[in-house]
């Protein structure tokens, strides 16, 4: 039975604009680290996998991307999207695929803009997330123990632990969507609640069979797909059959509607960098508290966040700031706003300035 990673690199990162475009998307660019996001992600899974057997699902817009930072992936490696339709129909094209080199195989899916901190932690449970879906029939996941109340991402709600050994092993209860602020207190204090890291595993055949059970519109288009005899007919077929296939997460697909759900619990210093405050939590700071990128002078700056790629950026007086420059635009919002950088995205979008996105 072949294990296999699969690494979703579709994205755009919205919430990273301007550092982050249509053509330089956020897991491309090296935040907090040399080597980019993609490649740290990849290079992780090397230590589990072999090379061979990881599969990176991009937009087809983005293959010189992937081959400058990935050269040594092979080509049949690399799923190429049309268009971009959330992470089910990404999922579901990446399951199709890896069916043809082992129906009975497992595979781990994971986003490749995620920051891990503990590297070891973060393979333990990768190594044994893989073990208990190629084991069992059931769907699994890598839920993270919350550091603070966040409003930002999804939760799992939990049993008790069903083993004693690390990393814990819990039963999922359900899904929740993201809180407000005094909900996700309540969930820290409960205890009971892990944010959801986007992260799963299962065997190929069953996450196949929840697709074809909950989705079944995207099912008759992955069937189509499965037709194809080789990669080049695939290619060919994905350019008239993905576009049709409806855009929905997994998550809303297929995790909130199953009850089989085994959850590990993860605590490995994760973020999966929404937006520019996730940088906050997991980069060094100066002595007042910012964290610079680039060419920047301050006098009386505290608590902000500045990157600048090109240009000086000089303040005065001001906290809690986000500025950042890339590619002729600048942003400045203060840190509570960041959130809504996406509809600065909107904005862009209506007034045509598509140089821009």
């Amino acid at each position: 039975m072949k294990k296999f990673a699969v690494v979703m690199a579709g994205g755009v990162g919205e919430r990273f604009w301007p550092k982050s475009r249509r053509h330089m998307p956020k897991q491309f660019l090296n935040l907090g680290g040399k080597d980019s996001l993609i490649q740290r992600t990849v290079s992780r899974l090397e230590k589990v996998f072999l090379p061979e057997d990881i599969y990176l699902v991009v937009s087809s817009k983005h293959m010189p991307l992937v081959k400058e930072h990935l050269p040594h992936i092979p080509e049949n490696n690399i799923i190429t999207e049309p268009v971009g339709r959330n992470t089910a129909p990404c999922i579901g094209l990446a399951a199709t695929y890896l069916k043809k080199k082992d129906p009975e195989g497992t595979m781990i899916v994971l986003p490749a803009d995620h920051m891990i901190l503990d590297e070891e932690k973060f393979l333990e449970c990768v190594r044994k997330a893989v073990d208990i879906a190629s084991s069992h029939e059931i769907l699994v996941t890598i839920g993270i123990t919350p550091t603070r109340p966040e409003t930002g991402y999804g939760y799992i709600q939990i049993s008790e632990a069903i083993n004693s050994e690390e990393p814990a092993v819990h039963k999922g209860i359900k899904f929740v969507e993201k809180p407000d602020y005094h909900k996700a207190v309540q969930y820290m204090d409960n205890g009971n609640y892990l944010w959801n890291s986007g992260i799963f595993a299962w065997k190929i055949s069953v996450i196949l069979k929840k697709i074809d059970e909950f989705l079944p519109d995207l099912y008759k288009g992955l069937e189509e797909l499965d037709k194809c005899s080789d990669i080049y007919k695939l290619k060919a077929s994905l350019e008239r059959v993905f576009p049709s296939l409806p855009s929905i997460s997994i998550d809303y697909g297929v995790m909130e509607r199953v009850s089989d759900i085994a959850v590990l619990r993860g605590s490995f210093g994760w973020d999966d960098l929404g937006s520019w405050t996730a940088l906050s939590e997991n980069l060094p700071k100066d002595e007042n508290g910012n964290i610079i990128e680039g060419n920047f002078v301050g006098v009386e700056v505290e608590n902000s966040i500045i990157s600048s790629s090109s240009v000086l950026i000089a303040a005065i007086g001001v906290k809690d700031i986000i500025i950042v420059e890339a590619d002729g635009a600048v942003l400045v919002c203060h840190v509570s706003q960041a959130q809504k950088v996406k509809e600065i995205i909107d904005k862009l979008k209506q007034k045509g300035e598509t140089k821009y996105l």
